[in-house]
C-alpha cells in the first residue's frame, strides 16, 4: 500500500503540489463519498493574499484563478493516472455548487479526513504549513494507501480575527468540529454577496474576496515565512 502512496507523490512531484494527504473514509455516508473507500487530498498554496484594505487585490485574483485552475487539472490528472493503474477513481475536480454553494463532499472535508488541517471559524480549511492560503481538490478511489490521521476539532482556539476583519459580518465566531455544520459558521449566502460586491471594484464576479485567509494567524506565519527565504 506504501507503493501506491510513493506512485501518487512521484506522478505529481512537477505540478507544484504542497501537501498530499491520503484518508480512510469509512466514517461518511456511502452515498456522501460515492461509494469509494479512500480518498486522496491535494493542496497548491497561494503566492499572492487578498487584501485587507476596502480595495481587493487583483494580483490575489489572478492568482486565485491560476491556482484553481492547476489544483482542478492536477485532480483531473490523477484521476486518470490511478485508472490508468488498474483501479477506479473519481475526480472531485467534477463536482458542482449546489443552490447553496455546497457540493456533496466537500473538498476541504477530504483535506480534514486525511490529516491536512481542520475547519476554521470561517469555514476554509486552515494548515498548520501554510494557515488558509491554499486552493484544495481530491481524488476518490478504490486504490488502497496509507491514510493519514483524521483531524475532528479545531485548533483556532480564542482567536476571531477572521470573525472581526469579515466585511460581511457573516462569521459567526464557533469553532469547528465534527458535529458543527458549515452554516453553524456562517452565512453563505451573504458571504457569496459580499465576494460579488468587492469584486465588482475590480471588474470581476467572484473570488475578490478571502480577507479571513490573510488575517488568520496561521497564514500570517506562511507569509513571513516566504518573507525570510
Amino acid at each position: 500500500m506504501m507503493e501506491n502512496n510513493r506512485w501518487v507523490k512521484d506522478i505529481l512531484k512537477d505540478r507544484d503540489i504542497a501537501l498530499i494527504g491520503f484518508a480512510e473514509l469509512s466514517e461518511i455516508d456511502p452515498e456522501t463519498r460515492f461509494g469509494y473507500p479512500y480518498g486522496i487530498s491535494i493542496a497548491i498554496a497561494l503566492r499572492a493574499f487578498p487584501s485587507t484594505t476596502s480595495m481587493p487585490s487583483r494580483e490575489y485574483y489572478d492568482e486565485y484563478k491560476d491556482v484553481s485552475s492547476r489544483i482542478r487539472e492536477a485532480s483531473i490528472f490523477l484521476a486518470e493516472k490511478i485508472k490508468e493503474r488498474g483501479y477506479d477513481a473519481y475526480s472531485l475536480a467534477n463536482e458542482k455548487q449546489n443552490e447553496k454553494y455546497g457540493t456533496r463532499l466537500p473538498v476541504k472535508t477530504l483535506a480534514t479526513r486525511a490529516g491536512l488541517g481542520w475547519i476554521g471559524k470561517s469555514a476554509t480549511l486552515v494548515t498548520r504549513e501554510y494557515g488558509s492560503a491554499v486552493r484544495l481538490n481530491g481524488v476518490l478511489t478504490d486504490m488502497p494507501v496509507v491514510v493519514g490521521t483524521p483531524v475532528n476539532e479545531s485548533y483556532c482556539g480564542d482567536c476571531e480575527e477572521c470573525v472581526r476583519h469579515c466585511p460581511g459580518h457573516i462569521i459567526k465566531g464557533k469553532a469547528w468540529s465534527l458535529r458543527v455544520d458549515r452554516d453553524d459558521l456562517l452565512d453563505a449566502p451573504i458571504c457569496k454577496k459580499t465576494i460579488i460586491e468587492r469584486g465588482k471594484l475590480i471588474n470581476v464576479a467572484e473570488e475578490a474576496c478571502g480577507i479571513c485567509i490573510s488575517v488568520c494567524p496561521w497564514t500570517k506565519r506562511y507569509i513571513s515565512r516566504m518573507g525570510a527565504i
